[in-house]
Formats: C-alpha cells, structure tokens, sequence
C-alpha cells in the first residue's frame, strides 16, 4: 500500500489490494471511527481512498509512531494475491487496537 499523496489534513493511499471490496470495508472501519476522521472517499476501481482528517485531533507524532504498524501491512498488501487476505484483515485489525490506545 502506497502513501500517494500526504499532507497535514489529506492522506490518499493507492494499492490494487484496495480494488478488494472486503479488504477496503475492512481498513474503512479500522480508521472512521477516529475523532479526527472527517471523510473517507473511495474508489474501488482504481484502488484508492482518501482520507480526510483533522490535523489537530490526529498529530503527526500519532502517525509516525504506527509507521512499523503501516510498513507491516504494505509488506502484506505487496504479497496480496486474492488469496491471502487473512494475515492483512488480522494486521489491519491490530492497526485498529493501536489507534484505538
């Protein structure tokens, strides 16, 4: 999974993994629940999702301390082959619980 674009407020991840409607349902609801999640778009044909948030309530310091966390799932997302989907739903879940503390 591929960071394509960030800045302060705006973070847009690319991956085919995302063309996976399970999978991206699954990250969706890892991620909108966070206070500081204002809108996530979609787009399930070119394996892309946005994500709006509010800088203040989610500060960089928060994003850098999941970069092992985020690094993990890129090494499963770069492995994805349609059959392996378990060990990403089980890291995406993981990656939950952390923001979660």
């Amino acid at each position: 999974m591929n960071i394509s674009s960030f800045f302060p407020g705006r973070i847009r991840l690319r991956d085919a993994v995302l063309k996976d409607a399970e999978i991206s349902a699954a990250l969706r609801s890892a991620i909108e629940w966070h206070e500081a999640v204002k809108n996530i778009e979609h787009n399930l044909q070119t394996g892309s999702v946005l994500i709006e948030y509010t800088p203040s309530k989610l500060p960089i310091e928060k994003l850098t301390a999941l970069q092992s966390e985020l690094l993990e799932l890129k090494g499963l997302c770069d492995r994805y082959n349609g059959n392996n989907r378990q060990p990403i739903f089980n890291k995406i879940s993981e990656l939950k619980e952390r923001l979660q503390s």
